[in-house]
């Protein structure tokens, strides 16, 4: 597989992780919302922005933790993974904006391909020189290496939170 499939195969698989992740926090956020899963499927949800949907399951979460009688260092453990997940997936989210809504352009030379750069649509002005920045880079295979990296550790830790809740919080902790 050349480097311009490979690339385009890591896009395709950074777009269907992140989906995944997407699903999980709807997952938790209806467990909590529903936990006897009287009407399923909860239609409630499913129409948030991701950055809403991040939001409002980080706050059904935490609402859900102390019914969930865990051990005041894990409950503490759970509060802080939390918190810091939730700047993690604005912070993917804001990757996922960034690589989905860009351009790619193909470069060829003598009959080859020579690499694919991706180049945002938006213009950016430096504030201190007044410039334009352009956001662009080259794309190699190892190119969403950390981004991939970081929604492993991200799924890690919400389905660690999903078990949680599934062992924890019955009938909405009652």
């Amino acid at each position: 597989m050349n480097n311009e499939q490979l690339v385009y195969q890591h896009i395709g698989e950074f777009e269907v992780s992140f989906q995944r992740i997407e699903n999980k926090l709807r997952e938790i956020g209806w467990f909590v919302i529903d936990p006897d899963r009287l009407k399923w499927p909860p239609p409630d949800l499913r129409n948030l922005t991701n950055e809403k949907l991040v939001d409002r399951v980080h706050e059904l979460f935490l609402q859900a933790l102390p019914k969930c009688k865990l051990p005041a260092e894990l409950e503490a453990d759970f509060e802080n993974s939390s918190a810091s997940s939730v700047r993690q997936l604005h912070q993917l989210r804001r990757d996922r904006n960034r690589i989905l809504h860009s351009a790619f352009i193909e470069l060829k030379a003598g009959e080859e391909d020579q690499g694919i750069l991706r180049s945002s649509p938006k213009l950016q002005i430096d504030e201190e020189t007044g410039e334009p920045l352009f956001d662009q880079e080259l794309l190699s295979a190892k190119s969403f290496t950390s981004e991939m990296k970081a929604m492993a550790e991200l799924s890690l830790f919400l389905n660690r939170a999903y078990i949680q809740l599934i062992h924890r919080y019955h009938s909405g902790g009652a």
